[in-house]
């Protein structure tokens, strides 16, 4: 025991260990940071913040000190190692069946959840490798730390223009996680490499919510939109929003590094036979009407988070979008039965985009009904452009 406790004080010989054990468990990336002060990353983040682009994100408004600072979350840190899986899922086949589609990180199990585990698991194996207890704290994407920036740091990858960490090798669909762990670990160097001249996730993203290299508003983001945001989709970007109806990829998928090196992860959770896959049947989605309803179906999945009114707002702008005549029914059951508002609006709005006879006169039955101020606004601006419809489509003028 002796001459294990010797090796858990050399922090290169940590660091091979850690290296073989990660990879064992099944991670693709792995590096290692000190723990001191992320600073740069600070800095950036009290930037973004002050500029108003953290929307009503309240875990993004906490103190730049706090998110930049291991320490703050572990007194007796030393190291800060991140460890990348590939989640890529492959490519999202064609939409022919008016589906609502998933961003790939979520069309499998909760990721928190899987990752977790594992990183439990690894924890155990280093503590029994290195002969030593370890102190950690283990997360993904679920405590106040700045992880792209530590991940950085560790030499994962580089911030691409998109604000991903992006790898050379597996490029950025991957998930990140972290092990603080309070013992010396010799650090990896930062990670290096550019976009060069390239700007296609700029010029693709739908809403323009890049507004710099690295800077994403996410007042504009649709994983923001469609996933965090509790209220109303902003009616003008509704239209931008497309057939997304949890999350979006579009920055992502048009990056070389992507095209060139994404492969499908070898973690069997994150595949779609796990979870929702890689588009929602929109119908089906707008009649779920009970939290137990909902829980049953997207229980242990990503799709959980926007909760059960937020999904069926996001299902109602697709099927808008989508023209969906066939949703038609079940958006008009929404629009008179469903107990949320947000839905009810939605709703609304997605039926003054398809138009028709049937959402017509449901509009105009839901608005002597209505008691909601902002439903029935929706509601009068989905007749309003039920009527430009009917006119352009009569050859009459089409201002009203």
């Amino acid at each position: 025991m002796g001459a294990k406790r010797e090796r858990a004080r050399d922090p290169r010989e940590a660091r091979r260990i850690l290296e073989e054990k990660a990879r064992a468990a099944g991670f693709d990336l792995v590096g290692v940071t000190g723990a001191g002060p992320l600073t740069e990353g600070g800095e950036r983040l009290k930037r973004w913040q002050e500029a108003g682009m953290a929307a009503d994100m309240g875990y993004m408004h906490r103190p730049a000190e706090l998110l930049s600072d291991p320490r703050r979350l572990q007194k007796s840190a030393r190291s800060v190692v991140s460890l990348g899986v590939s989640y890529y899922p492959g490519e999202h086949p064609e939409n022919l069946e008016g589906g609502g589609r998933v961003a790939r990180y979520a069309w499998g199990k909760d990721y928190h959840l899987v990752v977790k585990e594992r990183l439990r698991e690894l924890r155990a194996e280093l503590e029994g490798a290195l002969g030593c207890r370890i102190k950690a704290r283990a997360f993904t994407d679920a405590v106040p730390l700045l992880e792209r920036s530590a991940a950085q740091h560790a030499g994962l990858g580089f911030f691409g223009r998109n604000s991903c960490i992006i790898n050379g090798e597996i490029g950025s669909y991957f998930f990140i996680a972290d092990l603080i762990v309070d013992q010396e670990i010799e650090p990896d160097a930062e990670g290096a490499g550019t976009c060069g001249r390239c700007t296609r996730c700029m010029s693709a993203c739908p809403t323009g919510a890049i507004k710099a290299p690295g800077v994403v508003d996410a007042r504009l983001c649709i994983s923001y939109l469609t996933i965090e945001n509790k209220g109303a989709i902003p009616r003008e970007l509704r239209g931008a929003v497309g057939d997304w109806a949890f999350g979006c990829d579009v920055c992502q998928e048009v990056c070389p590094y992507n095209k060139r090196k994404a492969t499908v992860s070898r973690w069997p959770e994150f595949s779609g036979a796990q979870g929702a896959g890689p588009y929602l049947k929109i119908e089906e989605v707008l009649g779920i009407r009970t939290e137990e309803e909902f829980e049953e179906r997207f229980g242990g999945t990503p799709l959980t988070r926007p909760g059960r009114a937020g999904l069926l707002r996001n299902c109602c702008v697709a099927a808008g979008n989508l023209a969906l005549r066939e949703a038609v029914p079940a958006l008009v059951q929404c629009l008179r039965e469903d107990g949320s508002p947000l839905v009810r609006g939605h709703a609304a709005w997605a039926l003054g985009e398809i138009g028709g006879e049937e959402a017509r006169a449901a509009l105009e039955g839901a608005l002597e009904e209505e008691t909601d101020g902002e439903c029935r606004e929706e509601i009068q601006h989905a007749l309003g452009a039920s009527s430009r419809r009917r006119k352009r489509a009569s050859g009459g003028p089409s201002m009203v």
